[in-house]
């Protein structure tokens, strides 16, 4: 008797073990055409031929697509860019993380916008009270 209830567990662990194979099989599928779909760039794919990139032109398609650590790395450019601007001499560390974060979700919202004007409309926002 313990032999036979042995050789069916033994079965339906094959089966199941299948089936978890299957299963990881789909979502590994899965997982890699989203990522294959949304693929992130480096930044230097929109620089010109001497290395430079025309931030007035970047859209926030591009924004979007790049690695994380690029979009940080020019939203903090952008902010000192504006405030250089605004001739401030001085950050709050806190408002631009939540600026370069809302710049960022605005710009996966619209793709088709420029960085610049995103950046705009975020510092207009906090100058009118609204951070």
């Amino acid at each position: 008797m313990v032999g036979s209830s042995t050789s069916h567990g033994g079965a339906l662990s094959r089966a199941l073990g299948r089936v978890d194979f299957r299963v990881a099989l789909v979502a590994a599928a899965v997982v890699a055409s989203a990522s294959a779909a949304s693929a992130q760039v480096e930044l230097k794919t929109y620089m010109d031929e001497k290395g430079y990139l025309n931030v007035r032109a970047l859209t926030c398609a591009q924004l979007a697509n790049t690695y994380q650590e690029d979009a940080d790395f020019l939203g903090a450019w952008y902010s000192g860019w504006w405030n250089g601007h605004l001739k401030r001499h001085s950050i709050n560390v806190a408002r631009t993380k939540q600026g370069i974060h809302e710049v960022i979700v605005y710009c996966k919202a619209n793709p088709d916008a420029k960085v610049v004007d995103a950046v705009d409309a975020y510092v207009k926002k906090v100058q009118a009270g609204g951070q």
